[in-house]
């Protein structure tokens, strides 16, 4: 069985919005490389401030992804909460 790659924001990792980290992770390579293209982006087309707001934007953080790739494959784990009105809060 093969996995699916998934884009996601890895904002645990990432220094601003987590937009390289999450490229990183996607593609397996460096996060310095993936901020390096990002810079020659900036300074050279001009395109990457825009470009990386609207990854920021679009791309959902890695734990949505996560949680949504672990409801279609069944295995959700229910976290341990002390508020019994968590459910209620979805």
């Amino acid at each position: 069985m093969t996995t699916q790659k998934k884009l996601y924001r890895d904002v645990e990792n990432g220094k601003v919005s987590g937009v390289c980290a999450g490229l990183a992770d996607y593609f397996d390579t460096d996060v310095t490389i993936i901020r390096v293209v990002w810079l020659i982006l900036l300074f050279c087309a001009g395109s990457g401030l825009l470009a990386y707001i609207i990854l920021a934007l679009v791309v959902e953080p890695k734990s949505v992804v996560l949680k949504r790739m672990q409801k279609e494959q069944g295995t959700v784990v229910e976290e341990d909460n002390d508020d019994p009105f968590s459910k209620y809060d979805k």
